[in-house]
């Protein structure tokens, strides 16, 4: 398919659609004229509201600059000591689904030092403000819909959580976390509460080191974890996820970088030069090579190749975003500044009314860029420490990635999966190449046949989106169309994972609607 065994694992993927025009009993839309604030506050049950969660209670009838109900949610600040010696911060919404009556889902960034709140207002939240949008709307794929859902800040000092940062390594963030989760599960009487660990990108650093933490205090009162899944996540160095699949990928996507043929000639001449050509080739295969290759040092002999390109691209299309390759100019405007590239004012969280509704003192907001690690993160890639125990424990872990996220990306993730053992074996022993379906839904029907559809809803593809590939606990899936933020860019398939996470559904193949109407 590729001269470079890129994406190789894709190869029977892509199926033919299931009829479009199919009924599927999945989400509906909202009642025409609740365009504003027309839900009374009686009508949002509080499920949570007790003596010891008042003081985190938030108004979600009257959010500022949200013309709808949010529903009931709690957000403020709950200590990490002893561990730490700050605190984190917290927005948790409480799902009306007799499914999630004991189970509660948390989502994080990455980063090091990103918010929270990002997944919250762009990716899964029950409303979102994404990029190029003048107002927030309601979102159909909210993940509350299927489970109680927090979203954290931490560690101390990211987003919300004040600082100063005092951890060295992932092992200091999963006690601080712990610490402060244990406070949670007390103040909302959660205990016994089946716990999933959800978020993306650096999260897949932070995650499996939780989830070991989590598993080694011996404590299902306040640690019941079931399961975990990271997207698009590091889990590697950056020489196996970042620069020995960035030409294969390359050249996968040539058109969409139209970059000349001297620059593409060279550079696949020099990635067989530097090896990434052989490191992939005998990488990804199935089952795995047993004397399995070594990724070359970027940084010797000029095999710098991902900022090479990155750096082409740029020429070519100045709004290059290595998050989600397809975007051009102009750069969307954004309320957070992320992950659009176009800045924006990145105000909303810093404003008082907002601060205020969120049980907060005034501070400074910033989506990114907390001082968490002084010295660099002293711990080893989750993949070559907690992560193959995680699975093992759990049997219940999904790592997911988007095909559009140049930054990360899935022959690395694959890679490394194939060079990890976990239930007494190394790596897939077969292609990850399943189909992935997501369920059709009335929205795509009624856009079929010519309809605008309600101005509220977030529209999401259907039917084979992706793979989906799962062997001894742990589940592979990559999706088409997403970039490195795979809710926000498609939000059904990420929907569709969070189903199979929490065991709605048998497999990622399972055709049929949606568990949620």
């Amino acid at each position: 398919m590729l001269v470079l065994a890129p994406f190789v694992f894709l190869v029977t993927a892509v199926a033919a659609l299931e009829n479009p025009h199919r009924k599927a009993a999945s989400f509906k839309r909202p009642a025409k004229g609740l365009h504003k604030r027309e839900v009374s506050a009686a009508r949002t049950e509080h499920k949570y509201l007790n003596k010891k969660t008042e003081k985190f209670a938030v108004n979600g009838t009257h959010f500022p600059q949200v013309p709808f109900d949010i529903g009931e949610s709690y957000a403020g600040l709950l200590s990490n000591t002893p561990a730490g010696n700050s605190s984190l911060f917290f927005w948790f919404f409480p799902s009306t689904n007799p499914a999630a009556a004991k189970e509660i889902t948390v989502w994080l960034n990455g980063g090091p030092g990103c918010s929270s709140l990002d997944g919250l207002l762009q990716e899964n939240g029950p409303f979102l403000w994404q990029s190029g949008a003048y107002e927030p709307v309601r979102n159909p794929y909210s993940w509350t819909n299927l489970t109680n859902v927090v979203y954290i800040d931490q560690p101390a000092d990211t987003g919300f959580s004040p600082g100063p940062s005092t951890v060295q390594n992932e092992v200091d963030i999963s006690n601080q976390f712990n610490d402060f989760w244990e406070r949670f599960i007390q103040t909302f009487s959660m205990e016994g509460y089946k716990v999933y660990l959800t978020g993306e990108s650096y999260a897949g650093q932070y995650i499996p080191y939780m989830a070991e933490g989590m598993l080694n205090r011996n404590d299902k009162k306040h640690f019941n974890l079931k399961g975990i899944q990271i997207n698009d996540p590091s889990i590697n160095d950056n020489n196996v996820l970042m620069y020995a699949p960035a030409v294969a990928a390359l050249n996968h996507y040539s058109s969409v970088f139209a970059l000349n043929s001297t620059f593409m000639t060279e550079i696949n001449e020099r990635a067989d030069k530097c090896g990434y050509t052989d490191f992939l080739e005998k990488a990804l295969t199935y089952p795995p090579p047993k004397n399995f290759p070594v990724a070359p040092d970027p940084f010797e002999n000029g095999c710098a190749l991902w900022d090479e390109i990155i750096k082409a691209a740029t020429y070519i299309n100045p709004c290059f975003n290595i998050y989600h390759l397809t975007d051009f100019c102009p750069f969307l405007w954004d309320e957070m500044g992320f992950p659009s590239l176009a800045g924006g004012p990145n105000n909303y969280f810093n404003q008082s009314a907002v601060q205020a509704a969120l049980n907060l003192p005034p501070t400074n907001y910033a989506i990114c860029g907390g001082e968490i690690f002084a010295d660099g993160d002293g711990s080893v890639p989750s993949a070559l420490g907690p992560l193959p125990g995680v699975i093992e424990r759990t049997n219940n872990v999904l790592i997911g990635h988007g095909w559009y996220d140049f930054l990360l990306f899935a022959n690395g993730t694959l890679a490394t999966i194939q060079n990890m053992t976990w239930n007494g074996a190394q790596g897939f022993q077969r292609p990850p190449d399943e189909p992935l379906f997501v369920p059709y839904t009335d929205e795509l029907e009624d856009i079929s046949n010519g309809n605008a559809g309600s101005p509220w809803n977030y529209d999401a593809g259907g039917g084979i989106l992706g793979t989906a590939h799962t062997e001894r606990g742990l589940t592979f899936s990559s999706v088409y169309t997403a970039g490195h933020e795979i809710p926000q860019y498609t939000p059904g398939a990420a929907y569709r994972h969070l189903e199979f996470l929490l065991g709605r559904i048998e497999n990622l193949q399972q055709r049929g609607p949606f568990t949620t109407l």
